[in-house]
């Protein structure tokens, strides 16, 4: 494998060294993500603890395969971005986390110092599914939340970051339509300034049912703002009079109000709340639906409708309990299988 943005290619796993106060996923290193799928290699990013990643740079390396590595400030070792757990380097599969008594100490010091200007971040994962057809426009959904929750159009979107292309939902749409039956992944971001920071990325993709965008939204709140959770409600019944939604799941976490990310500790996300598509509610019985240990309600159609359950405002780690008991309520044989 060879590639101008990789540094270090073993058996198993490519590495690109990036040396900058902001790592984005550029163009480059798209590029390199893919030809690292082609090859069957996992892909690492190696940069120094100042560094800070991009929303959508740390969801291609939160993955599988992939890996934040990150060079202590002494250079007396590395550790990983987003866990803290020391890392060494290994011959045919690069950085791996250190095995025995080198990591019985815990995670990095490193990674439990203080991070820097904390506030809130609200984190929406959504899927929709459109019948196919030629009048299809895209990107609907990715607008709806930017206008909901971080109050402004998407400014731009692209296949790599800086999203430099102005938004425009015909000319992703056909984009999107050049490429199938391949899937296309894009990100949007918000017109900055002094706008409130919001980004997402989005999967596009052809399946059996129809046209499914998958889609992961972050808005960045100061330390003391409040978050409008009374709006998640709204967003769910709007998806549903559309007649798109499947799932959408919301959660809050400390983080920057700009949405870059440190690699330090900054505590995990907390679950907000979760909607149930139409789908999913005939699948489940409304009934039952309804008689979960978190309280659901209703939303759009009565003929057709979804259920979303509040779980709490993001804050108490307990809410962790009340999802996985509204899970096990919802699927009891367990998630789907692939």
């Amino acid at each position: 494998m060879n590639h101008p943005a990789i540094d270090i290619v073993t058996e198993k796993t490519a590495v690109a060294v990036q040396d900058r106060p902001v790592v984005p996923l550029a163009s480059w290193l798209t590029d390199a993500v893919s030809a690292c799928g082609r090859s069957g290699r996992g892909f690492q990013v190696l940069s120094s603890a100042e560094s800070r990643l991009t929303f959508a740079l740390r969801t291609v390396l939160n993955s599988v395969k992939a890996r934040w590595v990150v060079e202590e400030p002494d250079g007396g070792g590395h550790y990983d971005g987003f866990s803290g757990i020391p890392l060494v380097w290994s011959g045919n599969a690069a950085f791996v986390p250190a095995p025995g008594e080198q990591d019985r100490s815990g995670p990095s010091r490193t990674f439990v110092r203080d991070a820097s200007d904390l506030g809130s971040q609200l984190l929406v994962d959504l899927r929709v599914l459109h019948p196919a057809g030629e009048d299809l426009v895209l990107g609907g959904a990715a607008e709806t939340l930017a206008q909901t929750l971080g109050e402004a159009d998407p400014a731009g979107w692209g296949t790599s970051e800086p999203a430099l292309s102005m938004w425009d939902r015909a000319a992703l749409t056909a984009l999107c339509r050049r490429r199938t039956p391949q899937a296309t992944w894009f990100t949007f971001a918000g017109p900055g300034g002094w706008a409130r920071s919001f980004v997402g990325t989005q999967r596009v993709s052809r399946v059996t049912s129809g046209v499914k965008e998958t889609i992961s939204f972050a808005v960045g709140y100061a330390k003391e703002e409040e978050i409008p959770l009374d709006r998640l409600a709204a967003l769910a019944e709007e998806f549903t009079r559309q007649g798109i939604l499947q799932t959408m799941t919301v959660q809050r976490t400390t983080g920057r109000p700009d949405l870059t990310y440190e690699p330090y500790w900054s505590g995990v996300p907390i679950p907000v709340g979760m909607a149930v598509g139409a789908e999913g509610v005939a699948e489940i019985g409304l009934d039952r639906a309804l008689a979960a240990p978190t309280r659901g309600r209703t939303v759009g159609p009565r003929r057709a409708p979804s259920v979303w359950y509040r779980i709490g405002d993001g804050t108490d780690p307990d809410a962790w309990t009340g999802f996985r008991e509204l899970m096990t309520h919802l699927r009891p044989e367990g998630p789907e299988t692939v």
